[in-house]
């Protein structure tokens, strides 16, 4: 590749060494994985809380703290509770397992990627394939012109050849995106890594090379069902976005969202490990109860606004409340893929079985404090390093809250649908045994047993939490009124907490 392209550079092209210690691309950093920088120190990737993550990070010449910081002070090995059946991080797991970009056969595509990196961006199309047709497929020959500013298109990278763009071969099997790292999404962000994945698809770490700023996109399948919940995902982001301008309720930051290859990326700020993580790496011991208080009041800052404007979120739960960088325990709610406003509340199966309330069991209309009974279910886990309702079906689940904190009232009882599945003609529950055996007897495990070694404060909250009748539930409003939080202030210092 010569350096004549009638291209416009950033300075004028020097004489090009093009020995085998070839620079790296500009923008390439060493991208650890979360558990390597528990012990932080000053990298390339190394996160502030002061900064937004999706900014450029300038190092710091003050000593951070270490993340083990924030963990219980006895954490020692880390190992997998056997009972926390619930634990499959579908957003962020702690060892993403991302493969290496396979290179084309072309022999100059180092050359190439230092002319492109010395180039004035955007390109147009028309000189993209003038002087780099070498590196895209055929398809994308035609796929490039419907796009006016060229950014990246992944020098050296193996690319998905095959039939036509209009016989899906960009899905796998399951209709998730065939995720290649190295190569772009809408030929503007370069794929680093994979994050994770769900029944809605999967998570990628990006580089928009737009911004040079680092995200996390969420690729969505490429079926009519996950668009339609995509779509419904994106209204409910961008309204909670327009309603929280100066970003002070701790929900996920959403950037934009695209359509390439008929698949939906929405786009976020890029966060750190979830809060299954967290509990994972203080070995599933309680978390120190200063600590419990910080996240209950960030998440209670979130439920407060869904609460305010009618937004369910239904499927609060430990994965789907992340850190927000590895040097800090400010957090942020993500994952509104179930979520509702109240005027379409259409499902009925919702939440994740640990953290489902009752009402959803029993067939009963919800609303908001279906989030307040699985934030009660976060703040146990926190204190004691498991989930308070480990049941393996809906009936057992019915059970260990039966156990934990006595029968429902016959008026709650009386209005399910489903009270014939659970209860007798008089209100007696339908005892059965799990799959080892175990019975679970009602009040056998009082809940003031489970919390009584902690602080009056949080087990007034918890027991407004656990109320069977969701009309007495306690709301996030009145949550953060009590004094359990009202040291609000001196716990988050020049940060003020909004009340």
């Amino acid at each position: 590749m010569k350096a004549n392209l009638n291209l416009k550079t950033k300075e004028p092209i020097k004489k090009l060494n093009l020995e085998p210690t070839t620079p790296k691309h500009k923008y390439t950093t060493s991208f650890l994985s979360p558990v390597s920088l528990i012990s932080t120190s000053d990298s390339t990737f190394s996160l502030s809380p002061k900064v937004p993550t999706t900014q450029k990070i300038p190092q710091s010449t003050k000593s951070k703290p270490s993340f083990s910081s924030f963990l219980s002070p006895n954490t020692s090995k880390n190992t997998l509770n056997p009972k926390h059946n619930h634990a499959v991080s579908h957003q962020f797991p702690i060892n993403p397992a991302s493969p290496r970009p396979v290179k084309t056969p072309y022999k100059d595509h180092d050359k190439d990627k230092i002319m492109w990196n010395s180039l004035e961006f955007p390109l147009t199309p028309e000189e993209v394939l003038k002087n780099f047709k070498q590196h895209l497929t055929q398809d994308e020959y035609e796929e490039i012109l419907s796009f006016s500013e060229i950014f990246f298109i992944g020098i050296g990278v193996k690319k998905i050849e095959g039939a036509s763009l209009r016989k899906k071969r960009f899905d796998d099997e399951e209709y998730n995106y065939r995720v290649t790292i190295g190569d772009h999404i809408a030929y503007r962000y370069e794929i680093l890594q994979i994050l994770g994945s769900g029944s809605f698809g999967k998570v990628v770490k990006v580089l928009d090379h737009k911004s040079k700023q680092y995200f996390a996109m969420k690729i969505i399948k490429n079926q009519t069902r996950f668009h339609e919940q995509a779509r419904d995902e994106i209204e409910i982001l961008n309204y909670l976005k327009s309603h929280d301008p100066d970003k002070s309720y701790c929900i996920i930051h959403f950037i934009d969202h695209i359509q390439f290859r008929n698949h939906i990326c929405l786009i976020f700020e890029l966060l750190y490990i979830n809060l299954y993580q967290f509990i994972k790496l203080n070995n599933y011991q309680s978390i120190p109860m200063n600590r419990i208080k910080k996240f209950a009041l960030q998440i209670l800052q979130a439920l407060r606004l869904l609460d305010r404007y009618k937004v369910i979120h239904c499927d609060l739960k430990p994965e789907n409340i992340l850190l927000r960088s590895s040097d800090s325990i400010d957090i942020k709610v993500i994952d509104f893929g179930s979520a509702c406003f109240y005027d379409k509340r259409i499902y009925t199966y919702i939440q994740s079985r640990f953290y489902r309330a009752p009402e959803v069991i029993l067939g009963l209309e919800y609303s908001t404090a279906i989030d307040m009974w699985s934030f009660g279910c976060i703040l146990i886990e926190m204190f004691t390093g498991k989930p308070i309702f480990p049941g393996e079906n809906e009936m057992e689940l019915l059970q260990c809250m039966m156990e934990v904190l006595g029968s429902p009232p016959l008026k709650v009882i009386s209005k399910a649908v489903r009270r014939n599945l659970y209860f007798e003609a008089d209100g007696r529950p339908k005892i059965q045994a799990n799959t080892k055996g175990r019975k679970r007897i009602p009040n056998s495990r009082p809940i003031k047993d489970i919390i009584r070694r902690s602080e009056d404060g949080f087990q007034e909250l918890i027991l407004q939490c656990f109320e069977w009748d969701q009309n007495k539930r306690i709301t996030p409003d009145e949550a953060l009124l009590l004094p359990w939080f009202s040291d609000s202030n001196e716990l988050f210092g020049e940060k003020q907490m909004k009340v």
